[in-house]
């Protein structure tokens, strides 16, 4: 059995490869070509943690893999990440267990790289300033999954702790060649960007309709629980809103929930699902001044079908 470390998989799924695996899980899974249940969720309340099991199986990419994750917001107190994370990768053909990857860094890069599937298909093409909100681990992938499917010129990133921005805007100008700027508040960060990515787990908006430019596209990452919330209910209400799945959406993002109890939206607002924005059913950005918002609360096809190629990759020969 193959064990592959977080050093192993971010060598082994560079952000642009990682977009086009994602990209094409998105498409198989629109075409029915991939079984994934609902994830399986556990409430630790002693220890104000999550626990999450996350099953899929690929067909015509021979990926069956589950994802083992907890979400404890406590742990940085104990030096530990937020997120923790394993996968599971098995042969389809037996069930046998082939793998097991840690999966920090494989979430954290699958997470950036459905936001650059929904930025490819949904920003304008000729954007070029990104606002971060929030500069933990899934902001720095968040910025490097943009980048690689738009000319990204200047990066304003904002966080509620300043020295975290700090040093994200030191690290991630030095990772990405560019103008890393840090912003006073979430409005001046977002005022002029064409691509905003939110990456917190704020239980009120962090993103307010009023400061948003037209034409904008919004990436919300981050808020993956009834109760949290990082856009303003205005924004969904006037955006064009594609989701990962709908049903995953409906039941797990307070982004989508909260404005349909607020009687902003219904269900039907939902415009698609990224499978079917990808595959060409419905077209992506269709006006230069539309605002699109991509809501993503996380996939089990995302981490199977990247982990899969991490592992084929390793077992080819180019991981030595």
């Amino acid at each position: 059995m193959i064990i592959l470390s977080d050093l192993d998989v971010e060598r082994l799924l560079p952000m642009k490869e990682a977009v086009e695996v994602v990209e094409d899980a998105f498409r198989k899974l629109y075409e029915g070509k991939a079984k994934m249940p609902l994830r399986i969720q556990v409430n630790i309340e002693r220890y104000k943690g999550v626990f999450l099991l996350m099953p899929a199986y690929i067909d015509e990419m021979d990926a069956l893999a589950t994802k083992v994750v907890s979400f404890y917001p406590e742990n940085p107190k104990f030096g530990l990440p937020t997120v923790v994370a394993h996968v599971v990768v098995c042969d389809p053909k037996t069930g046998r267990v082939i793998a097991i990857l840690e999966a920090n860094r494989l979430t954290a890069i699958r997470t950036g790289a459905v936001s650059g599937v929904a930025t490819k298909h949904l920003a304008r093409e000729d954007a070029e300033i990104l606002a971060i909100i929030g500069c933990g681990v899934q902001g720095r992938t968040q910025a490097m999954g943009v980048c690689a499917v738009r000319p990204i010129k200047e990066i304003w990133a904002y966080d509620i702790a300043r020295e975290r921005a700090e040093r994200y805007a030191r690290e991630m100008g030095d990772k990405l060649g560019l103008p890393v700027k840090v912003a006073a508040s979430a409005e001046e960060a977002v005022r002029k960007a064409d691509v905003i990515c939110t990456a917190t787990t704020s239980k009120t908006p962090v993103v307010k309709r009023g400061w948003l430019k037209a034409g904008v596209h919004i990436n919300a990452i981050g808020a993956f629980r009834p109760d949290m919330q990082e856009l303003d209910g205005q924004i969904i209400a006037e955006a064009k809103v594609v989701v990962d799945q709908r049903e995953a959406a409906l039941a797990e993002a307070g982004d989508i929930i909260i404005p349909i109890k607020q009687g902003l939206i219904t269900e039907e607002h939902i415009y698609a699902e990224l499978g079917e924005v990808v595959s060409g059913a419905k077209p992506g950005r269709t006006s230069d001044e539309e605002i699109t918002v991509f809501k993503s609360v996380g996939l089990a096809i995302q981490d199977a079908s990247t982990a899969n190629y991490v592992v084929r990759k390793f077992l080819s020969g180019l991981g030595h």
